[in-house]
């Protein structure tokens, strides 16, 4: 490669992984698969302290309390080789005092990496004692949903239609953990698609929309699905 992918309209998914865990220093590898240029979201969310990010250093990193007092933390990055990580392909957090973790990264392709959003975080809501809660609205380009719960017996959550569930962070049935549930869509409309069902009712549930820059050339885009975008007029042409 003589130059990184020129980016699209809407980011593809590459790969992901993650893992929930009860300690002071979580460090995670990228998976095997990452690409030269891919775009990284990684994601931490501890019960006890605001997690810290010490690999890679230097990026900008969002961290919000919740309501139920546990915190979520959320960093954004294209991947430029193992230089720009000081411990080989691992991303590592640090949550002061240890305690109920859980580590998440999600790779794109063909991001706009150039245009890396000031905060991941596009929006955050949150619920209890609920067993579904409502999609947030798409914030265009690609929509990475992460959905945390903090639960003790879920084991089975099922996104609306439209939305492509990407990676699940298993717990230990019985054990009260935080888990990371995400899916992903295009999207440029004003409205949400659905809700999300959990299996069981939670404590505590909040859904983060992370948006994942692409190319914009500023025409609409007429998307399967998207009630507020996908309506034919007599200026609509399908490619």
């Amino acid at each position: 490669m003589t130059k990184y992918p020129d980016p699209v309209m809407y980011p593809t998914y590459a790969t992901g992984n993650g893992g929930a865990l009860a300690a002071e220093y979580r460090t995670y590898k990228l998976p095997d698969d990452t690409r030269l240029g891919d775009f990284v979201v990684s994601i931490c969310a501890a019960r006890s302290a605001m997690p810290e990010l010490l690999n890679p250093a230097g990026n900008l990193t969002a961290a919000k309390q919740l309501a139920s007092g546990s915190w979520v933390s959320c960093v954004m990055w294209r991947y430029d080789g193992e230089w720009g990580l000081r411990n080989g392909d691992s991303v590592r957090w640090r949550i002061p005092g240890g305690g109920d973790s859980t580590v998440a990264n999600y790779v794109y392709r063909s991001a706009d990496a150039l245009h890396i959003p000031i905060t991941p975080f596009h929006e955050i809501r949150e619920y209890k004692d609920t067993y579904e809660v409502p999609l947030n609205s798409p914030a265009g380009n690609t929509s990475l949903f992460v959905v945390l719960t903090e639960a003790k017996n879920l084991t089975n959550i099922r996104f609306p239609e439209g939305v492509i569930s990407r990676k699940k962070i298993d717990g230990a049935f019985g054990e009260h953990q935080i888990l990371f549930h995400a899916g992903d869509t295009p999207g440029s409309g004003s409205e949400a698609f659905g809700k999300v069902l959990f299996d069981t009712t939670v404590p505590a549930a909040a859904v983060i929309t992370i948006k994942i820059p692409g190319a914009d050339d500023g025409k609409p885009v007429w998307i399967l699905g998207d009630p507020a975008a996908s309506v034919l007029g007599t200026t609509t042409y399908l490619q």
